[in-house]
């Protein structure tokens, strides 16, 4: 009997950090630039096909905080906040999407938010 309230305890202590470090739209803004950021810093300029994307990269290298911001403001957004966890569902360019959930201060996403 005193295993059931043992995990009865351990189950609600899980749930209370779940609850205090359920990560917002910030934490998913601050994941964002991280992978934007390592993209541009990761990928060669030259590699691409067309002139287009060649020179948007070498834009982004130049200034990658205007890139990022530039990125986010094409991205339809919306979050929903649940009590352990949020789920954040984006919409890109190109009718792209990827579903982020989000607990215990982090996101994982179903794919990868820049490819």
């Amino acid at each position: 009997m005193r295993w059931i309230l043992r995990l009865f305890v351990l189950l609600a202590a899980v749930a209370g950090v779940a609850m205090a470090t359920r990560p917002g739209p910030e934490a998913f803004d601050a994941m964002l630039d991280t992978a934007i950021r390592d993209r541009v810093a990761n990928t060669d300029i030259g590699t691409q096909d067309d002139a287009l994307p060649a020179l948007a990269l070498a834009a982004c290298k130049l200034r990658p905080t205007d890139c990022v911001a530039l990125v986010r403001e094409t991205l339809e957004v919306r979050f929903e906040q649940r009590m352990f966890w949020t789920t954040a569902r984006v919409q890109g360019l190109g009718g792209r999407s990827v579903v982020c959930r989000g607990a215990f201060t982090r996101f994982t996403c179903d794919r990868p938010l820049t490819e």
